[in-house]
């Protein structure tokens, strides 16, 4: 019971537990909306809600009328979007259309169940997008239904492919891999269909008894039905919970080496219980801990995700209506899937704690003991996220711990493994080796508890770091005062695979946010698109050609109006041009607008505050790791320990937070250039594209009265310089904060509470929080779009910023060298 106190009430480990549970829940309710801001979790919350009542309405109905209804409702808002937004439509002819309603109040009328939606119709841009987002939820209501309707056609057209393809020679011989595993498959999934041959008896094949009335009944057919299926499809996208699992389970592994690094481990050993009683009780505490992570990390985040999408779905239907199940060959209801899923989850979590506890164990320094696990959990991941499906050793792809990790993919993914030419199904196969692998490293742990000595002989690992660091110290003892910070952030702190994780972790990261174009405008912006570039005579001629076009068009009243906009554009920029002196340009600005224009805003300060976490985690450890090591009076007394020490420490945070930049602000810029600049093989259109950014920035509606004249790319040069400058000034910050601090967790956190957790408050719309935090400078791109708009006193905030983190560049010179 000593030992499950010390692991479980360990005040560090109980925080982190929170913590994780915390971002898991966070991160996840993130993933249900479209971006971070003001209002987007409403918005969220009010979309699951709608689609939530329409399935529950509609439930009893059959697919086709359910399809019928979805599209009538659908042909609803898009009358009303029209109506509300005093959109225009015409037929095919040219014709205008006469308005769905006679005033807005009938059309209000209409829409009665969209309270939320009736509520915007005040704010053009958040209307019109929230009811883009309603009819998405409507073409995934009829995605539903057609799923449902054409299920049992599906597990045919498996059947029937399968004969066809016996029959061909391509497929093998007689008893080839491939030949016995298209009558595998055909005959499990045959079973859905109610199929039986002399070894099915309608039973589980797993359990061997019959899983529920909805799922079909003995010798039945699977009866799948429409239900809302949105909170557990949701849910089993969202895999960081199964990676939140892991890392906590390492966590607890962790802990059972404390002994070794407080020296007690030969105590320990000597006293009763302390070797085999130990082990049986540190495996319980890993089965504990991976129920617990399996609540906590999965099944927290399926309760809030079946609340926050429509309420709970009726889990007494077959698991093949949610589509994600749709080549699951288990008979059972959603609720006996997840009782399923819980169970094999825990113990697979079990054995990864286990094998995690193996590995670490095994290796007598404590310190190497996690630089020993890292590579196999890499390698193992690398396996299973990179190997090809195709490749001759894809069995390493799913007999792999990670098959353990995300256990939901061995029941969604069908696929059978070539094992000397006799399929095994993927999970049957991970579920045989389940108690197999468990039995084995629980005796195999138990053992290294009783049996593994303190003291002796140095493991293999061991041996070799030996006589890897003699080699090192021939090295490091020419390192210089500079190679040695980096050698202290990059190795000693774990930088490296920090830095890892980051680069990792930002390819995840998007910017562009576009905004739909208004109907009566598409004929404009097609227009724009076709003849970009600097306006001279061949404009003239494009205008003229054109017009003379759409007078011998079917549609000629739409693209004359298109081209009187154009035109009136056209002369504007003229003028413009000349009284400014710059060159005027006809510009396409969707996709700039996609990354530096008003509806992205969000986008980039969450962005931003993630360039600012990546800064403050890289840079926290520089001095707070000589305060936690008591070596800072040492450090000062010597010859280079002073001036040129901290020289190199603020040169090693600058280095850092470009890399912390880079891994955000390049990925947007090659991201715009992959959007930007597609390769079309089309070299005249490329270089009209490439030519773009060329162009004077004033030509765009957004950046029009910029204070200063510069093209579009000194424009990304300008932002994103003041971008690195505003980094290097929050580094300043963190550097001279982490000074005060005893050590690097503390530097961690109190850099955290004092600049992100504002930031991240900023970003959700607190207004107060906007103007203490850095974030909006550090964005930049917010405050560059207003000058734009003529607001040139918005340059203050990067002076203010700059300042300040050069006062406290000051500070921590000041105290560094004089303290």
């Amino acid at each position: 019971m000593a030992e499950w106190k010390r692991v479980f009430l360990n005040p560090r480990r109980l925080g982190i537990l929170a913590l994780l549970t915390i971002l898991g829940c966070a991160l996840f309710i993130g993933s249900l909306m479209q971006r971070i801001g003001p209002g987007e979790f409403r918005r969220a919350l009010e979309l699951g809600k709608y689609k939530g009542e329409l399935t529950e309405k509609w439930k009893e109905e059959e697919p086709q009328k359910i399809l019928q209804l979805a599209e009538a409702e659908e042909e609803l808002l898009m009358d009303y979007y029209y109506y509300t937004n005093d959109y225009t439509r015409w037929d095919s002819e040219g014709n205008e259309l006469p308005p769905a309603f006679l005033s807005q109040e009938e059309a209000d009328q209409a829409v009665p169940h969209m309270e939320y939606l009736l509520s915007l119709k005040d704010d053009e841009s958040m209307f019109s997008e929230t009811l883009w987002m309603y009819i998405d939820a409507l073409h995934e209501v009829e995605a539903d239904a057609e799923y449902i309707a054409g299920y049992d056609e599906y597990l045919q057209k498996i059947q029937k492919q399968a004969e066809e393809q016996s029959k061909t020679s391509i497929f093998g011989k007689k008893n080839s891999f491939s030949m016995r595993n298209l009558k595998k498959t055909a005959k499990e999934f045959g079973k859905l269909l109610g199929k039986t041959d002399e070894t099915d008896d309608g039973t589980n094949p797993e359990t061997g008894r019959e899983d529920g009335a909805r799922s079909g009944g003995r010798n039945g057919a699977v009866q799948v039905s429409f239900g809302n299926n949105t909170g557990i499809e949701k849910w089993l996208t969202f895999m960081l919970g199964d990676y939140f699992g892991l890392l906590f389970l390492v966590i607890i592994a962790m802990s059972f080496l404390e002994e070794r690094k407080k020296g007690l481990w030969s105590m320990i050993r000597t006293t009763k219980g302390g070797r085999m009683m130990l082990g049986l009780h540190r495996v319980g505490i890993l089965l504990a801990a991976s129920a617990a992570g399996t609540l906590l990390f999965n099944f927290l985040p399926l309760f809030l995700s079946f609340h926050l999408n429509g309420g709970r779905t009726d889990l007494s239907r077959a698991i093949q209506s949610v589509q994600s199940f749709r080549t699951c060959t288990i008979r059972t209801t959603i609720g006996g899937w997840l009782f399923r899923y819980f169970f094999v989850k825990t113990f697979s979590g079990l054995f990864l704690g286990l094998f995690v506890w193996f590995i670490m164990g095994s290796v007598q320094n404590s310190q190497l003991s996690l630089a020993a696990l890292l590579p196999v959990l890499g390698g193992e991941y690398a396996l299973f996220t990179f190997l090809p499906v195709q490749s001759i050793f894809n069995l390493f792809k799913y007999l792999n711990l990670f098959s353990y990790v995300h256990t939901a993919r061995l029941y969604t993914n069908y696929l059978n493994i070539d094992i000397f030419t006799f399929p095994i199904g993927n999970r049957r196969m991970m579920l045989i080796l389940l108690p197999i692998l468990l039995t084995g490293f629980l005796f195999l742990c138990v053992r290294m508890q009783a049996k593994r000595y303190p003291e002796g002989n140095r493991d293999f690992l061991s041996k070799i770091a030996l006589r890897v660091n003699a080699v090192l110290d021939i090295l490091r003892s020419r390192f210089t005062v500079g190679m040695w910070e980096a050698y202290k952030v990059l190795i000693l702190q774990y930088g490296i695979v920090m830095m890892l994780i980051m680069f990792i972790a930002s390819k995840s990261l998007s910017f562009a946010v576009w905004s739909p174009i208004p109907e009566d405008k598409r004929t404009y912006y097609m227009y724009i698109q076709d003849m970009q570039g600097p306006i001279d005579e061949s404009t003239d001629d494009y205008l003229k050609r054109a017009r003379e076009n759409a007078e011998n068009s079917g549609n000629s009243f739409e693209l004359t109006r298109a081209l009187d906009m154009l035109e009136e554009k056209v002369n504007a920029l003229r003028e413009k041009g000349e009284q400014e002196h710059f060159d005027p340009w006809v510009l396409y600005d969707q996709t700039f607008n996609a990354f530096y224009g008003e509806t992205p805003i969000n986008r980039q300060r969450l962005n931003a505050m993630i360039a600012m976490l990546f800064t403050a985690f890289l840079t926290a450890g520089i001095t707070s790791y000589e305060k936690q090591s008591g070596v800072v009076p040492m450090l000062r007394s010597l010859q280079n320990g002073r001036k040129k020490l901290l020289i190199r420490k603020v040169v090693t945070a600058l280095l850092l937070t470009v890399f912390a930049w880079g891994c955000v602000y390049l990925r947007e810029a090659h991201q715009f250039k992959e959007l930007f600049l597609p390769k079309t093989g089309n070299a005249g259109e490329e270089t009209v594209m490439k030519e773009f950014l060329t162009a004077p920035i004033r030509n765009l509606d957004n950046y029009a009265e910029f204070p200063f004249n510069v093209s579009i790319r000194g424009f990304l040069i300008l932002l994103n310089t003041l971008r690195i400058l505003m980094l290097f000034s929050l580094s300043f910050a963190v550097l001279c904060l982490s000074s005060y601090l005893p050590n690097v967790r503390t530097a961690y956190l109190v850099n955290t509470a004092v600049l992100i957790l504002p930031a991240l408050f900023a970003v959700l719309g607190i207004g107060f929080f906007q103007w203490i935090s850095p974030l909006i400078p550090v964005s930049a791109a917010e405050l560059l779009l207003q000058m734009g708009a003529g607001k040139k006193a918005l340059v203050i905030p990067f002076i203010i910023f700059g300042n300040v983190g050069n006062a406290a560049l000051v500070l921590y010179f000041r105290k560094w060298l004089r303290s």
